[in-house]
Order: structure tokens, then C-alpha cells, then sequence
């Protein structure tokens, strides 16, 4: 696991080389299961130790490189192409001649790139395409020998009670200011229990187990005007649907995506490094923003 700071993010990204051109890139936000769960850390800590550096999957052959970061993200990076693709002869954009492909066909030239990152701390899982998401999931289940797969994110209260049947759990989480400073305040009571000032942040979780959604519609709708008038500082709601499947909301602007203007080198390709140092600086500025 490795562990990272500021300065190292913005040394590394100074020392770029050989960078072209610029380029945007598209994360998009989806849902990860795995055997119908969010993965906890447990999860990528054994995938990273038998996770293995190459894999095929149908007719594409592909090199994996992972990481954790500071127990809160997990890092992805394919490179693959299809390895049963090959030309007997190339064009010389030079001299505008036919030659002979100078490479065999035993030999796979990896030119598509696929990044992922998932937050662990927000169980929200980001794909830099997302045609491509299967491979995640179909390498995740393959080396873990489990059932992975993805879902899109629900954005409003209303999909949430739509798709949902179950309540699982509420975590509600304040900000110390004047909205939550009254005496009848849960938190503000949970800290007298024990004779302490309140804290500048607190959360409270509460488990409902298999609770039908259908008590708590009222609720929601109170709970989403509480945190408009600044009660609450978050909101994250767990439920399942009809098939069990586990689905969060969360009453904060939710990212739908994230863009990234990112430099190709020589080769068209992006340089990982400089992806992951700034995926990672976008995530921890929108958390900081949040806080």
C-alpha cells in the first residue's frame, strides 16, 4: 500500500516528459458489487496479492497493474488489444510504402489503455470508459472467484424509492455550526452522555436491517429538506432491490463523472502516473470541498 502527500503529487506531475498534446478524459461514476456487496478494503488487499499481471478474456490479451493508496482508493490500469489481430503488411506513413509487418504474430501490441479507480470510503467505483467496465468486473471475479458486477448510480430521492424495496441503513453525519447546536439534537445529547463538548463533526449510523422502504418515504423527504437548511452535513442512505442488490444514495451532489484534461506523450498514449496523481487530486479536493 502506498501512501501519498501533496508535494508528491505535484513533483510528480511536474516531471512529465515528452507530452504533445492535451486531451480530455471522461470518469465515470458507477456502483461496484461484489457477491452483491460493496467491496470493503479486505477485498482489494486479496486481489492485489493474487491479482495476476496478465489475463485473457475472450479474444483480448491484457497487463494489469494495481494499487492501494492511503486505504482509501484502488488503483487499475489495463493495457490490452485484441491478440488474434494482425496485418500481414504495414504502411510506411514515411515513404508511403507496403512493407512486411516487422512484428510475429506471437507478439501483442497493448494499444488500448483503461483506467479505474474506486473510492473505498464512498464504495463509488470511476472508469475512464465505461463500454469497457465489464473488464473490471469479469477480472475481479475471475481472480477472486466471486460474482462482480456494476450499476449506475440513482441520483434523485425519487429513483432511490422506485428501485429500492428494503432499508438497510442511514448514516447522517453534522457539521458543528448554529443549526446543530440545539439542546434537543440527537447528536448534541450523545455528547452529554459523556459530560463532552460536541464535536466539530459527528455521525451517527443506524442499522434497519431488511426495513421496507415503503415506512420511510415521508421521511426521506423530511430528511432531504433537513440537510437543505444545513442539520445535516450528509446523508447516505443503503438499501436493496428486488434482487438483493445493495444501492446507496446520497443526499450531497453526487458526481456523475469527472473530467480530466490530461496530456498524450509521443505515442498517443497517456502516462498512468500523471492519470492516477490527478484522479486522485480531483477526489480529495471535491472530499475537502464537502468538508
Amino acid at each position: 500500500m502506498l501512501k501519498y502527500n501533496k508535494a508528491h503529487y505535484t513533483t510528480n506531475l511536474s516531471s512529465s516528459s515528452n507530452m504533445i498534446r492535451r486531451d480530455s478524459m471522461k470518469f465515470s461514476a458507477i456502483l461496484l458489487y461484489v457477491d452483491d456487496e460493496f467491496p470493503k478494503i479486505e477485498t482489494f488487499h486479496r486481489l492485489l496479492e493474487i491479482g495476476n499481471k496478465r489475463y485473457r478474456k475472450g479474444n483480448y490479451f491484457y497487463t494489469v497493474e494495481q494499487e492501494i493508496i492511503d486505504n482509501q482508493f484502488y488503483w487499475m490500469y489495463f493495457q490490452y488489444d485484441n491478440e488474434n489481430l494482425y496485418a500481414q503488411k504495414v504502411i510506411d506513413i514515411i515513404d508511403d510504402s507496403e512493407k512486411s509487418n516487422p512484428r510475429p504474430k506471437n507478439q501483442v501490441e497493448m494499444r488500448f489503455q483503461l483506467f479505474a479507480f474506486y473510492d473505498i470510503n464512498q464504495s463509488i467505483l470511476y472508469v475512464s470508459d465505461y463500454s469497457k467496465k465489464a473488464t473490471i468486473t469479469d477480472y475481479i471475479g475471475d481472480m477472486l472467484q466471486v460474482k462482480a458486477q456494476t450499476k449506475n448510480m440513482l441520483k434523485s430521492v425519487n429513483d432511490f424509492i422506485n428501485i429500492i424495496k428494503k432499508l438497510k441503513s442511514v448514516s447522517f453525519t453534522q457539521k458543528r455550526n448554529l443549526f446543530t447546536m440545539d439542546d434537543n439534537s440527537i447528536f448534541v445529547k450523545q455528547a452529554n452522555l459523556y459530560g463532552l463538548d460536541l464535536p466539530e463533526r459527528s455521525k451517527i449510523k443506524l442499522e434497519y436491517g431488511d426495513t421496507p422502504i415503503g415506512k420511510i418515504k415521508n421521511a426521506l423527504q423530511n430528511w432531504k429538506r433537513q440537510q437543505d437548511s444545513g442539520q445535516f452535513e450528509d446523508i447516505i442512505i443503503v438499501g436493496c432491490d428486488d434482487n438483493g442488490f445493495e444501492s446507496s444514495f446520497n443526499f450531497s451532489t453526487m458526481v456523475s463523472s469527472i473530467n480530466l484534461d490530461v496530456n498524450r506523450d509521443d505515442n498517443y498514449r497517456f502516462d498512468s502516473d500523471t492519470v492516477r496523481i490527478m484522479l486522485i487530486n480531483e477526489l480529495r479536493g471535491y472530499h475537502e470541498e464537502k468538508i
